[in-house]
């Protein structure tokens, strides 16, 4: 048997075991990458989708009662106690004795602070919007025909059986030929009457036996009261108010003021969270006439809550472009920093142009 030689056979040398390391070295490195790079990309898009997902929602709400706002409601506005609205948005108070006007619109101007925000002299918006609820009494108004008190409280009686569906903290418009007062109903004891005493949870109804602009506007006109009083036969029609704003630590909220059936008085200023991680929110008015500014109701001297606004402005808005700037709730893996997407949307204020109100 002839035996084998290994004498001629090579191996690998030394040197190109070395290069074989280092090629695949490389090859493996930009594997990696390209695998970092997609993980990457991957996150970034995965927390793109949640924010957009989250700020959508939120402006398709807020695009919703922009849609609504003045439905039914009364183009003068309602009135309201002086620096009512004030307390409620947090606007600059007024700079006379006079009750407010609560218009279909209410704008607030760079009003809140936010913590998500480096710039300390950044402040974000607030809006309210007030249209009637249709739902209400089958669409029909409720007839008023007399007003008489007890103590403080006024009470509303009505034409049989039309108070059937009024509810306890339910929102009312009160119209007549006099006047148009926004009241919050505190007791329903029958389809023929409704309460409204000074005692409710917004801050909205006045005393029957207040004087001057503290006093209640529902006492029935006579020949001897023809100021501060009411009309009757008058019609009283459920509204819905809402506000937008933005919270200190990035959370815009929806707040809904009254009509919160069969709950208690605490709870009739519901605050119901819609997007997180929000770091501003900017409302643009676009006017009849073409301009385009940050609030329609100032004065000839640009200053919110002095002698010269102008409340009844609101109306001349015809578009309401909402800004939202949301902030990724991680930081970016190259840039160090969270991302921050901005969303722009554009309503028309159908309402408020058609609806006489």
């Amino acid at each position: 048997m002839k035996k084998l030689s290994y004498k001629n056979q090579k191996g690998f040398s030394l040197l190109e075991l070395m290069v074989s390391i280092v090629i695949f070295a490389i090859i493996t490195g930009v594997i990696f990458g390209m695998l970092q790079i997609g993980r990457i990309d991957r996150n970034r898009a995965s927390r793109r989708s949640d924010m957009l997902k989250n700020a959508r929602s939120a402006i398709h709400l807020i695009g919703r009662d922009i849609l609504n706002a003045g439905m039914g409601f009364h183009r003068r506005g309602a009135i309201v106690p002086d620096n009512f609205l004030s307390i409620r948005l947090g606007t600059p108070t007024d700079a006379d004795n006079d009750r407010d006007i609560l218009t279909s619109i209410v704008v607030g101007n760079d009003i809140f602070t936010n913590n998500l925000n480096e710039d300390v002299n950044v402040r974000t918006d607030i809006i309210s919007f007030a249209y009637r609820d249709l739902s209400f009494n089958s669409g029909n108004t409720v007839s008023l025909t007399n007003v008489s008190s007890v103590g403080t409280s006024p009470e509303i009686a009505n034409l049989a059986g039309q108070a059937a569906s009024a509810r306890a903290f339910d929102l009312y418009l009160i119209e007549s030929d006099s006047s148009q007062v926004a009241v919050m109903a505190t007791n329903v004891p029958n389809s023929n009457q409704i309460d409204i005493a000074p005692s409710d949870p917004l801050g909205i109804n006045q005393a029957f036996n207040g004087t001057g602009a503290n006093g209640s506007l529902l006492k029935k006109c006579t020949t001897v009261i023809v100021e501060n009083c009411t009309t009757y036969l008058a019609s009283a029609k459920k509204f819905v108010w809402v506000a937008y704003k933005l919270k200190e630590e990035g959370t815009l909220v929806r707040i809904l003021f009254g009509n919160n059936t069969n709950r208690p008085a605490p709870e009739q200023i519901q605050e119901q969270p819609l997007a997180y991680n929000i770091k501003n929110i900017q409302f643009k008015y676009v006017l009849e006439d073409g301009t385009a500014v940050d609030n329609p109701t100032l004065g000839i001297d640009g200053i919110a809550g002095t002698i010269d606004d102008q409340m009844l402005d609101a109306n001349l808005i015809r578009q309401i472009t909402v800004s939202v700037q949301v902030l990724a709730p991680e930081d970016d893996e190259q840039t160090g920093k969270p991302a921050v997407i901005t969303l722009n949307a554009t309503f028309s204020v159908r309402n408020l142009e058609y609806d006489a109100g």
